[in-house]
């Protein structure tokens, strides 16, 4: 994947560490390594569960990247991913510490809260999909 301000993604299907696998073959996790100004600047993930619809996001970007927007822009470049190429997904979801609510990347906070993080949904519109 490319983007606009010039970040590369890099796609890297592997299958999970040994402390994230999951028992359930319908859980599919995808990472891309985030590079800008020809560093390695952090990963986004997401995690799909096809019998659910359900695509969890996640992104860390490292300090000395951080405040560039690299992670509002990772977020919004992986939830478009999703929008056209993975048909099952219908929400997706991330947790997001309460002080980066910047990096949201167009989901929506909820009422619900998991170790200190807020979760944001967005349900995808299913005329977009494929």
């Amino acid at each position: 994947m490319s983007s606009p301000l010039g970040t590369s993604w890099e796609h890297r299907p592997s299958a999970p560490p040994a402390w994230t696998c999951s028992p359930s073959p319908s859980r599919t996790p995808r990472r891309w390594r985030l590079r800008a100004d020809g560093c390695l600047t952090g990963t986004v993930q997401v995690t799909v569960t096809e019998d659910r619809g359900v695509a969890e996001i996640a992104w860390v970007v490292g300090t000395p990247w951080q405040g560039r927007g690299l992670a509002s822009e990772a977020a919004r470049e992986l939830v478009t991913w999703l929008g056209r190429r993975s048909p099952t997904v219908r929400t997706v979801v991330a947790h997001i510490h309460p002080g980066h609510h910047a990096s949201a990347a167009g989901l929506f906070p909820t009422e619900e809260e998991q170790d200190g993080e807020i979760r944001w949904r967005l349900s995808l519109p299913a005329a977009k999909r494929p």
